[in-house]
């Protein structure tokens, strides 16, 4: 038998509906001022239902609701935190007071964020790991700076899996469907106060689709929902769980985030002015806004492809190929090919825009890439890796100049700084870090923290760190049926005086969880050393399909019983965002062992030094841009070594080295006062160091001056005149497609045969082309030059004349600016600089 279900409210007492309404702005999860209001309503209930206030309002006795609405001193506690609400919702930036200021963005500019997943709070199961707690950040940081952004995405049943470590020492995965009636979340209605809905077609199935919305602060989330009774079971579970192993059930994800988005959106009459693809797995968003383009405003393909382009960003977040979102082509032939010829062309000419040296894979990545005027990495490294992996798309180019950029990642302060760390911020560095983090002056203020106070607040979120630990050991050993002698030493693990290192992350091979276990008997000396004796706590996942990196658990779970340091050694079950908090914020080293270069970014490390925790960690990912010898340690001796178990070996006597020489000398070199000096002033330039470059903030005024505002301030030429510039340029790049074929560089003379070539010398050439039926004013032709393995200086060079036989003559020079071998060649490209921007690879060369 099935009932229909409907939502009843809890009776609450009028004088507490503020502190409920509240409840369903994810900000009441972050604000520390907050956090403790509802704490004090119940602490024990309130950690029950994992820190979330419209659960707590549900579980609540309501004789307990009805005296707190009684209670003067609680109200006064209430008012001053909802006032902080009041005033944070309604922060206005420089730009919205003045439009003449600083800023282009108005409140129409809406951009849209669109990702598969969104960490908001352990309370919202709707991330798997970095990705998706990046894309909260985001959303939070766009609130707290003013940013007009709205979210979209997928609402799953179950969401991620919940982890379990069975007696073997083996992950288990359990899923939990979600009561979506007691978390920060609301149905969106129409007019009519129904749930607002919409029906989508995907291959041959009609697909009823449900908003939902999340408020991020001021930033709306928008979340897809098929879990509905007009759909059939079949399309019931689009939605039930996060990165499926199913591939087709994958593709029908996707489509749904891609295709869906764009439909809620119109719904919502909400239209983007920009649109920011988090990865591969939205790219089909792509498809609908062209389709609309097209049928709508009756754009040609190239036309709608340019106008697509112009108004989308697109961020890789994955160092290898074959991690990158792709499907086989059979695949995209079943679902798409509808969706595909309403574009005008055929499947196989759609099917070149994400295909890589003709494989039987659409890239989703490689298709974001050519439909979005700005794509970037996550760090000045991952930058150069993805335009190396990605080459495949412009075999003309040199790797350096495939178009994409790099913005570092940044994490959200308020959701990552410890309680402690904040009520220090707010005493020394006062209010401005809530909404203007990425202002340098502001930490230089850290340095007027005094030492004890920094110290002490550590201690404190050490303790909380090693009670939270014991607390969870104990739960898991009691759900398993442990002994009381088990159980009673759980509550003993870990010693607040002990130097802890913490790593966490998802357990994936090339991060290596167990490259610390090299050398087991060296490990345990340094773990039992009676003078500085070193402590571990582990957390992560393995993908439920990934067995690798299961074992790597099972490997570090047995080493601890085999070598008798449980204690000391302890691996946290079912790792989220609070456990996640926990841990960057309490321990006072954070290891990093990634196979360099596959750790895109590394957020965590973030988190942990902007709490003053010391980061020791492989140059990867964002680390070597923060990196400067006192904010932590550099594990780089492997950075010679080929192979990688020879890598591995010095890696990891590295860090034992580093560990016994230097980090516990320096950890446990106590003064008068009861701690390191030199610790804490490793700590305070931690926080500075790590805080000032890496916070939300930060990064979102980076994507704002490279891409957000050159987008929004040429969208005013591209639709002006019915969109003239976008007519121009595409009847320009056909009729230059029309004779590109003849065109090519037929000589080159120059000054380099001299014998005598030194730094200062002025190198002269004199370049023929064959233009063919191509007219001078198409085409520029350029001299590269390489100074050196990094440095390439493009020299325009000027037309002199043009020949009966279709042949035209350049003339340059360069200066020689340095010694070595060095490298010249002769380019010709379009001279619009618009086509050559939108068709980078439309180049060819002399050599």
């Amino acid at each position: 038998m099935e009932f229909r279900n409907f939502y009843v409210r809890p009776k609450i007492p009028n004088k507490l509906m503020p502190l409920y309404n509240m409840s369903f702005n994810v900000w009441a999860t972050w604000d520390k001022d907050a956090g403790r209001l509802y704490r004090r309503m119940d602490a024990d209930c309130y950690q029950r239902v994992q820190k979330n206030p419209v659960a707590l309002f549900h579980e609540m006795d309501t004789q307990k609701l009805i005296d707190l609405s009684e209670d003067n001193g609680f109200l006064y506690e209430m008012e001053k935190v909802y006032e902080k609400f009041t005033q944070y919702m309604g922060f206005r930036p420089t730009y919205e007071k003045n439009e003449s200021k600083a800023s282009l963005l108005g409140r129409k500019d809406v951009i849209a964020y669109l990702s598969m997943e969104y960490g908001l709070h352990e309370s919202l199961p709707l991330y798997s790991g970095g990705l998706g707690v990046l894309s909260g950040d985001h959303l939070k940081a766009a609130s707290d700076i003013g940013f007009p952004m709205v979210g979209v995405g997928l609402l799953y049943k179950y969401g991620y899996f919940s982890q379990k470590i069975n007696h073997q020492g083996y992950q288990e995965e359990k899923y939990k469907e979600n009561n979506w009636f007691l978390k920060p979340i609301r149905e969106v209605k129409d007019d009519k106060g129904k749930s607002l809905k919409f029906k989508m077609k995907i291959k041959d199935f009609d697909l009823h689709v449900k908003i939902w919305c999340i408020d991020v602060g001021k930033v709306p989330l928008y979340l897809l929902d098929t879990n509905l009774p007009e759909n059939s079971v079949y399309a019931r579970g689009i939605t039930d769980h996060l990165y499926v192993s199913d591939r087709k059930r994958r593709l029908e994800q996707e489509i749904l985030l891609g295709v869906g988005s764009q439909i809620a959106l119109s719904l919502l009459t909400i239209e983007p002015r920009i649109y920011h693809l988090n990865e591969g797995h939205s790219a089909f968003l792509i498809i609908e806004r062209m389709r609309e383009l097209i049928q709508k405003k009756k754009m040609s393909f190239e036309v709608a492809k340019q106008y697509v382009r112009y108004t989308t960003v697109f961020t890789t977040h994955t160092p290898v190929v074959e991690g990158n979102e792709h499907f086989e082509i059979n695949l995209i032939r079943e679902y798409l090919t509808r969706d595909i010829e309403a574009l005008g062309i055929s499947v196989d000419e759609f099917l070149k825009y994400g295909r890589i040296d003709g494989s039987n894979y659409f890239w989703l990545p490689a298709f974001a890439v050519v439909f979005s005027r700005f794509s970037n990495g996550v760090s000045k490294l991952h930058g150069e890796v993805s335009r190396s992996m990605w080459k495949a798309l412009y075999p003309m180019l040199d790797p350096r100049e495939v178009p994409i950029d790099y913005v570092t990642n940044g994490v959200h302060l308020l959701t990552w700084l410890s309680t402690e760390i904040t009520y220090l911020f707010d005493r020394y560095v006062g209010p401005d870090y809530i909404h203007k983090a990425q202002q340098g002056r502001i930490w230089k203020k850290i340095a007027s923290m005094p030492d004890t106070e920094v110290w002490e607040a550590h201690k404190r979120t050490k303790n909380q760190l090693i009670s939270y630990v014991r607390e969870k050991r104990v739960e898991a050993l009691q759900e398993s049926g442990a002994s009381i002698k088990q159980i009673g030493e759980a509550r003993k693990v870990l010693n607040p005086e002990y130097l802890t290192i913490g790593f966490a992350r998802r357990f994936a091979s090339y991060k290596r969880a167990n490259l610390i276990l090299q050398d087991k008997e060296r490990l345990v000396r340094i773990l039992k050393d009676p003078h500085k004796p070193v402590q571990f706590v582990f957390a992560g996942k393995a993908h439920p399909a990934d067995g690798t990196g299961k074992n790597l658990i099972k490997e570090i779970i047995e080493f601890g019983r085999k070598y008798g340091v449980e204690d000391r050694f302890i691996f946290i079950e079912d790792y989220s965002i609070e456990v996640a908090q926990y841990l960057v914020q309490g321990v006072d080293v954070w290891l990093n062992t990634p196979i360099k270069p596959l750790e895109a970014s590394g957020t965590s490390g973030m988190k942990a030094g902007m709490n003053g925790v010391l980061n020791l960690s492989v140059p990867d990912g964002w680390w070597p841009e923060c990196y400067d010898g006192m904010n932590g340690w550099s594990i780089n001796a492997g950075e010679g070594y080929d192979n990688l178990d020879m890598r591995r070996v010095v890696e990891a006597n590295q860090i034992y080295d580093l560990i016994e020489d230097e980090i516990t000398e320096i950890y446990y070199n106590y003064s008068g006062n009861g701690y390191s000096e030199e610790w804490v002033k490793r700590m305070k330039h931690a926080i500075t160091t790590v805080g000032k470059d890496f916070n939300m903030h930060r990064m979102l005024r980076d994507y704002y001056r490279q891409f957000y505002r050159p987008e929004i301030t040429d969208l005013a030429k591209v639709e002006s005149d019915n969109f003239a510039f976008l007519k121009d340029l595409s009847s320009k790049l056909k009729s230059l497609k029309t004779v590109w074929s003849e065109v090519y560089v037929k000589d080159v003379i120059s000054d380099l045969g001299s014998a005598d070539l030194t730094a200062g010398n002025e190198v002269n050439s004199d370049v023929y082309v064959h233009l063919g039926s191509c007219k001078e004013q198409q085409v520029t032709v350029e001299l590269l030059y390489r100074v050196s393995e990094n440095t390439i200086k493009t020299v325009e060079l000027k037309f002199v004349e043009q020949y009966q036989d279709k042949i035209a003559k350049y003339q340059g020079q360069v200066v020689l600016s340095d010694h070595g071998v060095q490298g010249l060649n002769v380019r010709i490209r379009p001279k619009c600089d618009a086509i050559y921007h939108a068709y980078p690879g439309l180049v060819k060369y002399f050599y």
